[in-house]
C-alpha cells in the first residue's frame, strides 16, 4: 500500500535547484499528499523558487518576519506539521531544511509513530541529521553504477608461468602501483586547489553583496550560500566547516553581523 507523505520545505535554508530533486526523490517513497513550502515571499532571495512552487503544486505559505533579524518560519511550519501529527492522515514527514531547530520537531514526530525523511545539503546540522529516520544529502554526486566488464579469454601463449608468479610476488609493489585507485598527489597541488576553490568562494560572495546588499551594505549569509550552490561550489576543501566560518576568518575583508538566527555581512574592499 502506497505511504502518504507529508512534505514541509524550510525555503529559507535551502536552494531552489533542489526543487525537482526533492519531489522525485520523495516519490519513490510513497504519494506526495501535502506539499508546503514555506518563507517570506516578499524576499527577493526567495523568488527563485517561484517555478518549483508551479511546476510541483507547492502550497506557498508567507510567513512575514515579525520582528527584524528573525523570522517565523520554523515556528509555522512546526505548528502545521503537528496539527498533520494529530489529523492521523500521514504515515511519512519529510522536513526539507538544514537548521538544527527542527531537530526538537523530527523527534517529536518519531514520537508519535511517523518515519522521518530529513533533506538537507552538507551545512545540515547534524543534531538534525540523527533525529531523522534517513537523511538525505541533497548535494551529494549520484552513484552511477559501472557494468562489469565481460572477461576476454587469455590465448595460452599469454598466460603467466607458476614461476613467473613467484616472481611477480617477490618484487614489492607501492600501494599506488598496486591499487589503480590510489593516486599520488603532491601537497603543491593540494594547495593549488585549496587556493582556486577559495578565490572562487571570495567571488561569489563579493557577487552577491554587490547585488543583494541593503542600503547599509549588509547581506543575508544565506543570500550568498545559495547562489554558491547555484554555482556547485562548495565551502568543504577551503579548510572551514560552514560558510560562516569562512567568512568570520576574514576580517580584513568582511564585517560580519549576527542578529538572532540571522547572520549577514558586509564586503570592506
Amino acid at each position: 500500500m502506497t505511504k502518504k507523505i507529508a512534505l514541509f520545505i524550510d525555503a529559507d535554508n535551502i536552494s531552489a535547484k533542489f526543487g525537482k530533486q526533492i519531489i522525485e526523490t520523495l516519490e519513490k517513497h510513497g504519494e506526495i499528499f501535502i506539499r508546503r513550502i514555506y518563507g517570506n515571499w516578499e524576499k527577493n532571495s526567495l523568488r527563485s523558487w517561484n517555478d518549483c512552487i508551479l511546476n510541483f503544486s507547492l502550497r506557498a505559505v508567507q510567513q512575514p518576519d515579525y520582528v527584524a533579524g528573525k523570522n517565523a518560519t520554523d515556528m509555522s511550519l512546526a505548528i502545521d506539521a503537528m496539527d498533520i501529527l494529530y489529523s492521523g492522515k500521514a504515515e511519512i514527514f519529510a522536513l526539507i531544511s538544514n537548521d538544527s531547530d527542527f531537530t526538537p520537531l523530527a523527534i517529536r514526530l518519531r514520537e508519535g509513530g511517523m518515519k522521518i525523511i530529513g533533506m538537507g545539503n552538507a551545512n545540515a546540522a547534524n543534531s538534525f541529521r540523527v533525529a531523522c529516520d534517513e537523511f538525505i544529502d541533497l548535494d551529494a554526486p549520484a552513484e552511477v553504477e559501472v557494468p562489469a566488464e565481460p572477461k576476454k579469454k587469455i590465448p595460452q601463449s599469454e598466460k603467466i608461468s607458476p614461476t613467473q608468479m613467484n616472481l611477480f610476488a617477490e618484487e614489492k609493489v607501492s600501494p599506488a602501483v598496486a591499487n589503480p585507485k590510489v593516486i599520488s598527489i603532491s601537497d603543491n597541488k593540494i594547495q593549488g586547489e585549496r587556493d582556486k576553490k577559495i578565490k572562487q568562494l571570495h567571488k561569489v560572495l563579493r557577487d552577491t553583496a554587490k547585488a543583494q546588499s541593503n542600503e547599509k551594505g549588509f547581506v543575508d549569509l544565506t543570500c550568498a550560500g545559495q547562489n554558491i550552490h547555484e554555482k556547485k561550489l562548495s565551502v568543504k576543501g577551503s579548510g572551514h566547516s560552514t560558510l560562516s566560518k569562512f567568512v568570520s576568518a576574514f576580517p580584513n575583508l568582511y564585517e560580519v553581523r549576527k542578529e538572532g538566527k540571522i547572520f549577514s555581512y558586509r564586503c570592506k574592499k
